[in-house]
């Protein structure tokens, strides 16, 4: 089995989707390289299932990951868990010109995957 190296970098926390009734989630923006391709400015979105406490993570990755879901929740809990005062919420120099929402925050991880 390969392996994919995964950088998450960027993380909007208040994104309302399309359904009926709309879903809050959390979009994960995040770079892989597989196989020798590079996909750049990928998008996973989180959702909390409120019912269970669980997660449900959405992706369109090029590639087989069956580990990726539990990476996108361990970004997601390390930009947002009780070191995100340690994060820049607003990039390295003032606010994001495309919203004031996203947290700036890398964490690298290499998972296997097939395809």
């Amino acid at each position: 089995m390969s392996k994919a190296k995964f950088v998450f970098h960027g993380i909007f926390p208040d994104v309302v989707d399309a359904s009926t009734p709309p879903k809050q989630l959390t979009r994960v923006l995040f770079d892989v390289e597989f196989n020798q391709q590079f996909h750049s400015h990928l998008t996973a979105d989180i959702e909390l299932i409120k019912e269970d406490g669980e997660f449900e993570v959405r992706s369109e990755l090029p590639f087989t990951c069956k580990q990726f879901a539990a990476a996108a929740i361990q970004y997601y809990q390390y930009a947002l868990g009780p070191q995100a005062a340690q994060i820049s919420h607003s990039g390295p120099k003032g606010a994001s010109i495309a919203t004031n929402n996203v947290i700036r925050a890398q964490w690298q991880t290499e998972l296997d995957a097939e395809g």
